[in-house]
């Protein structure tokens, strides 16, 4: 079947519309990419860090369930670095297996990741994570306070936004500054 696609979207290429050629070019690398799934993953598995982020960079580029895959196995690598990569890769996917990867992580993180785990988690758009992502408002690290700020913003609504009016007052400059932008964004109105 791969074949054929190849073969279809090699004819697509030499369309006589732009937008043709545009979409099947497009469609083209992503095919290709897929027959390099498992380039992907053993890099992701055994590469040097800058080949681990290229493979993460390349699974986001790929996305579908493939893509997923790649990055979620990114997860468990040793290096904060590939993990924060694959959890800001993860954002546009919120399927119930991402996210419980994704909230299995917050216990043992720390410091950017953990940020980015909070970020992508309210990314999501559940209104659940609510509570949880809240007391991350009060970490010690003030880079995670911000996220927190930020994420918890996306996911309250009513009482909420008074626990991040409260942190106005933050002694850190990153943190006021997230509540400043969360404040910003406030609506009357409720959020689907």
């Amino acid at each position: 079947m791969i074949e054929r696609i190849e073969e279809a979207l090699g004819r697509l290429l030499s369309d006589q519309s732009a937008a043709v050629r545009e979409a099947a070019s497009l469609a083209m690398d992503r095919t290709r990419a897929k027959g390099s799934v498992e380039e992907f993953r053993s890099l992701i598995r055994g590469g040097s860090v800058e080949e681990k982020l290229r493979a993460v960079h390349a699974a986001a580029e790929l996305g579908g369930s493939e893509g997923v895959s790649l990055l979620l196995e990114a997860l468990s690598d040793r290096a904060a670095e590939i993990r924060g990569a694959a959890v800001r890769a993860l954002s546009p996917y919120s399927s119930p297996g991402v996210i419980k990867s994704l909230w299995e992580m917050l216990p043992r993180e720390r410091g950017v990741v953990l940020g980015n785990l909070l970020e992508t988690l309210a990314a999501s758009g559940r209104r659940e994570l609510a509570p949880h992502v809240e007391k991350f408002l009060d970490h010690p690290e003030p880079e995670v306070r911000a996220k927190a700020v930020t994420a918890y913003s996306r996911l309250c609504d009513g009482p909420g936004w008074e626990k991040i009016l409260a942190r106005s007052g933050d002694p850190n400059e990153t943190v006021r500054a997230a509540v400043a932008e969360a404040l910003g964004r406030w609506t009357s109105s409720p959020r689907p």
